[in-house]
């Protein structure tokens, strides 16, 4: 073996070294301090029993895909009832508006502008114009509903639904290799049984918005490479350009998958079409340069570029307890007391030297990997808050006051952790094979990073449940491609 290998080879042995590290002290907090008042020795077994489930649920698959095939036209059959069942639920939470308060604003003011009105909350987007662009991103959904004569409520939700489809689309496409399809409908699966989305998916909110656009620009940046003729490359270059645009302005996390894909395609040296990349890069450059020129033609925009919180305050926001907006208003009361971007700057950075040592405080840490990554229901409570029932099994399952509200939780907890434990499964099988001169699946170690890339962002960030949610399909992703992993190892291949 080259040295230059051999170099390489160790640097990736460190890595994974590091990234397992991290996991097993994450899973660690995960399972000893749950969110919403669940019991550990109940949550332990009950994820244990989850993933032993979902392994042998993957080992069944294969058998079962052996038997049947393909069967593209079932798969879309399947695709098509979940979209309708996941629409006709999300029916009855037509007002959730009135919930969370930063929402209430968003949608408020993008009906305003839709409707040929005024803001009503200036002020707020004046201060928080990370939620500026995407109320009037929304605005445009609305303005579309209204000019069409129908419910902006039904229009939106229908595109956040078609959305969903598209990255349960995008995540079986990723996990084709040379046309076998077969974790497709599992990944499909998946999704359903993500109890949270049901809910989310009816939100208008950056979170649901941007669900899934960073792995939904992965694929269609696959599909150009993979398509033999010139104007088939143009075509999906441009829309992933476009795609990887919208993630970055309803939510900049969701293009986390895109680095991580960007990471490992360099660290491994794969071969990349130069054309696809030149015309995603320029198709992105000129759909960010328009819609910033188009924002900037509200004087909104512009007041804010002066007065809004510069991104460090987020930063000091999660410097200590557990992260969280409601546990720091002190920060957040005390910023009120400055004018413009510049002093907020100046403070925020004041903020963090002062309490330095409170961040690196093991406690602090703990606690804030709790908030961020124990609570299952990934926020969706947020959007439920209400005493009152509405009369919906959505509210009973999500809202605190809910009769089905904690084993809800339980569920959800199990659901997600054992997906986390499926990628650390991953990544222990993948530091073996790499220590045996074997690689792993590329889309896996884009999962895997991308999923270390979400917990080191958190844990330095605002600590917030519902910063998952938009990374669940890349969650989602890794695990199924762990369990396909685990079999591979084990030398139970599929059959062909």
């Amino acid at each position: 073996m080259k040295k230059s290998a051999q170099i390489h080879k160790a640097l990736t042995i460190f890595a994974y070294t590091v990234m397992l590290t991290g996991m097993t002290l994450l899973l660690a907090v995960v399972f000893r301090y749950p969110q919403n008042h669940l019991i550990p020795r109940q949550m332990i077994p009950g994820v244990g029993i989850c993933v032993i489930v979902l392994l042998a649920a993957g080992a069944l698959w294969n058998k079962i895909y052996f038997l049947i095939g393909k069967r593209t036209p079932l798969y879309l059959l399947a695709l098509a009832i979940f979209g309708v069942l996941l629409y006709i639920t999300s029916l009855s939470r037509q007002g959730n508006e009135n919930t969370l308060v930063d929402y209430t604003y968003v949608y408020r003011d993008a009906m305003n502008l839709a409707t040929g009105g005024t803001l009503e909350y200036t002020d707020y987007f004046v201060t928080y114009s990370n939620n500026l662009k995407p109320m009037l991103l929304l605005s445009v959904w609305f303005r579309v509903a209204v000019l069409l004569g129908i419910s902006p409520f039904h229009f939106v939700l229908l595109r956040n639904v078609l959305l969903v489809l598209l990255v349960v689309w995008a995540c079986g496409y990723l996990t084709e290799q040379k046309g076998d399809c077969r974790w497709r409908f599992p990944i499909l699966l998946t999704f359903a049984f993500l109890l949270p989305l049901w809910d989310m998916v009816s939100v208008f909110y950056t979170d649901s918005m941007s669900f899934g656009l960073g792995i939904l620009a992965l694929a269609l940046l696959k599909k150009a490479g993979s398509t033999k003729t010139n104007k088939g490359k143009t075509l999906w270059s441009v829309l992933a350009g476009a795609v990887t645009v919208l993630a970055i302005i309803w939510k900049i996390t969701a293009i986390i998958p895109l680095i991580a894909g960007a990471m490992i395609l360099l660290w491994q040296r794969e071969k990349a079409d130069r054309r696809v990349l030149m015309q995603y890069a320029a198709a992105a450059i000129v759909f960010g340069v328009g819609l910033q020129l188009w924002a900037n033609t509200y004087d909104v925009t512009r007041k804010a570029a002066v007065t809004a919180n510069p991104v460090i305050s987020w930063v000091a926001l999660g410097m200590k307890e557990d992260g969280s907006w409601t546990n720091n208003t002190e920060f957040v009361d005390h910023m009120y007391e400055f004018s413009t971007r510049q002093e907020k700057q100046q403070y925020s950075m004041e903020y963090i030297r002062e309490n330095r040592s409170e961040f690196w405080n093991p406690v602090h840490l703990r606690k804030k990997a709790s908030y961020n990554f124990a609570n299952g229901n990934l926020g969706a409570s947020a959007f439920l808050n209400v005493e009152y029932s509405d009369g919906t099994l959505l509210w009973e399952m999500f809202s605190p006051w809910g009769k089905y509200y904690w084993r809800t939780c339980q569920y959800c907890f199990c659901y997600l952790v054992s997906m986390y434990v499926l990628l650390l499964i991953g990544m222990i099988l993948s530091l073996r094979n790499i220590i045996r001169d074997q690689e792993p699946p590329v889309m896996l170690m884009i999962c895997q990073l991308g999923f270390i890339g979400i917990v080191v962002f958190l844990m330095f960030w605002e600590a917030s449940g519902r910063q998952m949610y938009n990374q669940m399909p890349g969650i989602l992703l890794g695990s199924v491609l762990s369990i396909e992993y685990f079999w591979k190892n084990l030398s139970l291949k599929p059959r062909k």
